[in-house]
């Protein structure tokens, strides 16, 4: 009766294992290209992932603010005029230390959007309810130049 519950543990632990083959995040294929902003904790960041199995480019935006947006939602306005709207995207809300919030937004890049954001530049963006100016803090940079950067390597 022991081997038989011992076997039958063993196929259930089996069939899980089977199952939830989903790949890790190993930081070792991570590569992030930071640029800081004049606004307080904010920067933008192209970060690539490239794996055997995975590869994804995004473009992650980061902030501070008093409290965490009501809604969900990411908007890029761009130089042209141009806005781009994501409103089923979530913005990540955790406390920090200064007693303010840090949102964090992500959007993965198609090829088409990669495209046209890197060549362009973006006048603001928005997460949930908080609007941010994207202003380098250093005056060289930019967003083409962090997409070119980023190609580099």
């Amino acid at each position: 009766m022991k081997v038989q519950i011992i076997i039958l543990m063993f196929f259930i632990h089996l069939s899980c294992f089977g199952q939830t083959k989903v790949e890790q995040r190993d930081p070792l294929y991570q590569h992030d290209y930071e640029s800081q902003l004049i606004q307080e904790n904010s920067s933008i960041i192209i970060s690539k992932y490239k794996s055997s199995t995975l590869n994804e480019i995004s473009l992650v935006l980061k902030t501070e603010a008093k409290r965490c947006p009501d809604g969900y939602g990411i908007e890029l306005t761009l130089s042209d005029g141009e806005v781009l709207k994501f409103d089923n995207l979530e913005v990540n809300c955790t406390p920090s230390e200064t007693r303010k919030f840090n949102l964090m937004g992500s959007i993965i890049l198609t090829p088409e959007l990669y495209t046209k954001l890197s060549k362009s530049e973006i006048k603001e963006f928005r997460l949930g309810n908080q609007t941010v100016p994207v202003v380098f803090k250093e005056k060289e940079e930019n967003l083409k130049g962090l997409f070119k950067f980023s190609e580099s390597f």
